[in-house]
């Protein structure tokens, strides 16, 4: 295979076609109130899943760091890590229709990346590689993003639940939603996984920038913080019951919208300051 193949858009391109075919598949079997064949979705997003992996992969090599040094790459990741959350907490919860959503979220970010090619430039040098507290702290931070995405769609089944609930919905799709109560207990549960994930990664990114602070712009470490006490305020509220049921899930899925949007000032293009091995959250992703 060329090298073109390895590390340009034909994996991801793949990848995403995949994801969307088993969106499609998906959708079209729940509105036609049809039975879903399970084998041939989870086929056609695991096939997305694997392409995405192996273009990954192959940036990472090239890059020998992980591939986070610009928007595509950061885009790509945040849906792999979605992905790939869902597959690890899917048997785990027993909930039919996560693959699905989670198939959806994945086409958008691949598709968002994949339409503009500026976004896919060659980064400042990071040092990436050279520290690995640096790239664990990356790595951390985009995962715990997935998981935010992950309860976003979980959060998202609970309000339609609810919708069908008080209408006394009983179509194909809300048949096979989970009970109110188990999307409760699951959503309580991933803010807790996604906001110690986050935790430990601001915490590496402030250290860093603590013992180099030239390595990071003021903005960037500042959106990085505010996503990161939103959510632990969030947490706060639910879990002294001051938001809970349909308007914990709302503000669930809205707060992963502005931490979605939140991502672009972190990807902006700057050079550090001065040559360092270290950086703030995101920064080491964004230059």
């Amino acid at each position: 295979m060329s090298p073109d193949l390895h590390t340009g858009h034909p994996l991801f391109w793949i990848g995403t076609v995949l994801y969307a075919l088993s969106f499609l598949f998906a959708l079209v079997s729940i509105s036609s109130e049809q039975r879903l064949i399970r084998s041939v979705f989870m086929t056609l997003l695991a096939g997305g899943f694997l392409f995405q992996s192996l273009g990954l992969y192959f940036r990472g090599i090239e890059e020998r760091a992980f591939p986070l040094t610009n928007p595509f790459e950061i885009l790509q990741v945040l849906s792999w890590s979605a992905v790939c959350v869902n597959l690890i907490l899917r048997p785990l919860f027993r909930l039919s229709l996560l693959n699905f959503f989670s198939a959806g979220l994945a086409t958008l970010l691949g598709a968002l990346s994949l339409a503009n090619l500026h976004w896919d430039y060659n980064a400042v040098p990071t040092h990436i590689g050279s520290n690995p507290w640096v790239g664990f702290h990356a790595v951390l931070a985009v995962f715990s993003y997935g998981v935010f995405g992950v309860l976003a769609i979980t959060s998202l089944m609970y309000l339609i639940q609810n919708y069908g609930l008080n209408r006394r919905r009983a179509g194909a799709l809300f048949s096979l939603l989970p009970a109110i109560r188990q999307l409760e207990d699951i959503n309580s549960k991933l803010i807790v996984f996604g906001v110690s994930v986050l935790t430990v990664s601001v915490a590496i990114g402030c250290l860093n920038w603590i013992a180099l602070p030239g390595t990071i712009g003021a903005l960037k470490l500042s959106v990085a913080i505010a996503v990161w006490a939103a959510y632990l305020v969030l947490l706060f509220l639910r879990n002294t019951n001051r938001l809970i049921a349909s308007p914990f899930a709302r503000a669930c899925v809205i707060l992963f919208v502005a931490a979605l949007v939140s991502l672009w000032p972190l990807m902006l293009r700057t050079a550090p300051e001065t040559p360092a091995t270290g950086t703030g959250m995101y920064d080491d992703a964004s230059r």
